[in-house]
């Protein structure tokens, strides 16, 4: 039913935004800079958006907050789902995702480092107020050290400058920042490797937490991984207003599974501090690389297609981003 029509059910649209940053200062940023952008982006978007006169604004504040569901910042962070899911009731984060795979946490004045931004779905309409974040968050500083920094570059993913200069200064240009899909993707990926020889590997480049029948998953499944990579496309479907059956799409989803020849995983902790709640908090996931022995035909796009969405908990701080080689 489902995985026969995967052209329909991967029609969802996204925007990604390649960011080059250039350090203004001698600084150390958070090593988790993925994480750190996404709060950082959060905190400014309230800074410049929020009628609440305080500048140290708590969730509590937000949840109490009688125009908190016309607030930009909260349609933003919790894009109101077009379908309700069937198994969460709690605001959802499928707007948006922050990549940023530079590790390094010594930066001298003059120093680049690049990270992503992908929005998803009807949330690109919030595209300005995502660019006017980003500028506030370089003039602010990134981390508790508050490492300064300014975009010199917006890429969109055909690698053409969106941020252009003309004579009133750096301008946007709105017709470079072009939707992509997918399924759209998915074509892509499946042309390379037809042309590159598949090997049948995911490496898992960031950290991904997935619980699997209420445990947190300590190794690589396959079983674990596909379902779900099913609820996260159920998901976007929901956001954009596409009814499923998530328990049909899971068990054809998982019919064929391809199996694990062999594995390379490594725990993974991060600490993420929140300047909202005031508190650190501890993610974690494992990362590392599966070999396997060969991926389904009827599985492939559906697995391409998660490249660009993630999967897992904490997507939207970069967690759970894969690639199949």
């Amino acid at each position: 039913m489902y995985t026969d029509h995967y052209e329909q059910y991967l029609n969802i649209p996204y925007v990604k935004l390649h960011f080059t940053a250039c350090i203004a200062q001698d600084c150390r940023l958070p090593r988790n800079k993925a994480s750190a952008l996404r709060g950082g982006v959060g905190q400014m978007m309230i800074l410049q958006n929020c009628i609440l006169p305080s500048a140290s604004r708590t969730d509590e504040d937000c949840r109490r907050c009688s125009c908190s569901e016309e607030c930009l910042v909260q349609r933003f962070l919790y894009t109101p789902m077009s379908v309700q899911p069937s198994f969460s009731a709690d605001k959802l984060s499928m707007g948006y995702l922050f990549e940023c795979e530079n590790y390094y946490e010594e930066f001298a004045e003059g120093d680049t480092f690049e990270f992503q931004v992908i929005l998803l779905g009807k949330s690109r309409v919030y595209l300005n107020l995502l660019l006017q974040a980003v500028w506030a968050l370089g003039q602010h500083g990134l981390g508790k050290d508050k490492g300064r920094f300014y975009v010199v570059g917006i890429r969109n993913s055909k690698r053409e400058d969106i941020l252009c200069e003309d004579g009133g200064g750096m301008q946007i240009r709105k017709d470079r920042c072009v939707s992509e899909t997918f399924v759209g993707y998915a074509r892509f990926r499946m042309k390379q490797l037809q042309k590159n020889g598949c090997r049948s590997v995911m490496k898992f480049q960031t950290e991904t937490d997935i619980r699997f029948r209420k445990q947190r998953m300590e190794e690589f499944n396959m079983q674990a991984i596909v379902e779900s990579l099913a609820r996260r496309i159920y998901l976007f479907n929901c956001f954009e207003g596409t009814e499923m059956d998530l328990d049909l799409f899971i068990e054809e989803m998982t019919q064929e599974l391809p199996r694990i020849c062999y594995q390379d995983v490594s725990r993974i902790q991060v600490r993420r501090f929140s300047s909202r709640q005031m508190s650190s908090m501890k993610l974690g996931g494992i990362k590392g690389e599966v070999w396997l022995d060969e991926i389904p035909e009827q599985l492939l796009p559906w697995l391409l297609a998660g490249e660009v969405m993630h999967i897992g908990k904490n997507t939207s701080f970069g967690f759970g981003r894969y690639r199949v080689f």
